[in-house]
């Protein structure tokens, strides 16, 4: 496993773990590949949930609707991430959205199918647990975020969890491995795009970030840490 998936106190909203080794839920049975679009729901809140998806290329995002109509994100997942599963042993009923980000691929695996593999495969187990305690604990963080953080501190959050669970040093700084749009920073800090843009701006006008299209370098760790709010 890369030592830094799974490493900071509170893992990053965007979940990512193409270590991930699926082979007992894909070698068992001939799966059923699905192939979505940019902004295409895989499913909606209250569906009934039958199958999980398991991601092979692209991201989706999660989401919770009110009955007012008003959307809170939760997690972004990629590659060999799956989408549906904290559903899978509750009322049979989604208890989210998923839609997809950007275009992709998943694998539509039967809820009952999934279910025996978690009792026949102690690796297969593991990773769903990993994945619904990560998406707990980025639900739980969110709340606080949400609630208690100005606009600028909750795009640092996420700069600085994405750094820490996918960040590789280098000589300009600490490389994130996971690339990601301003759209998608505004989703999961639920501000506005044209909001986002200006804090990521103004991150890099202090020295602190290095934008290359959708990948960061944080040049200053020390110095984004001092922005971070305190939670």
């Amino acid at each position: 496993m890369n030592p830094h998936v799974g490493a900071a106190a509170s893992p990053s909203a965007w979940i990512e773990v193409p270590q991930f080794d699926w082979q007992a839920l894909t070698a068992a049975r001939a799966l059923p590949v699905v192939a979505f679009r940019k902004g295409q729901t895989l499913f909606s809140q209250g569906d009934a949930a039958t199958h999980v998806q398991l991601i092979e290329q692209g991201r989706v995002r999660l989401m919770l609707w009110s009955e007012s109509g008003q959307e809170k994100h939760l997690a972004i997942v990629g590659r060999h991430g799956l989408v549906g599963e904290c559903s899978a042993f509750l009322d049979g009923r989604q208890s989210m959205t998923a839609v997809a980000s950007c275009d992709g691929v998943a694998r539509q695996i039967e809820r009952t199918h999934l279910l025996r593999c978690m009792q026949a495969d102690a690796t297969c187990l593991r990773q769903v647990l990993w994945l619904m305690g990560t998406k707990l604990r980025v639900l739980a963080q969110q709340n606080l975020l949400l609630s208690q953080t100005s606009a600028a501190e909750r795009v640092v959050h996420h700069l600085l969890q994405l750094a820490d669970t996918y960040g590789e040093t280098q000589t300009a700084g600490v490389a994130i491995g996971v690339s990601f749009t301003h759209q998608e920073m505004a989703n999961i800090t639920g501000l506005s795009r044209v909001m986002t843009s200006n804090v990521m701006s103004q991150l890099q006008g202090q020295g602190l970030i290095e934008m290359a299209k959708s990948h960061c370098v944080i040049r200053d760790m020390q110095g984004l840490r001092r922005l971070a709010p305190k939670l």
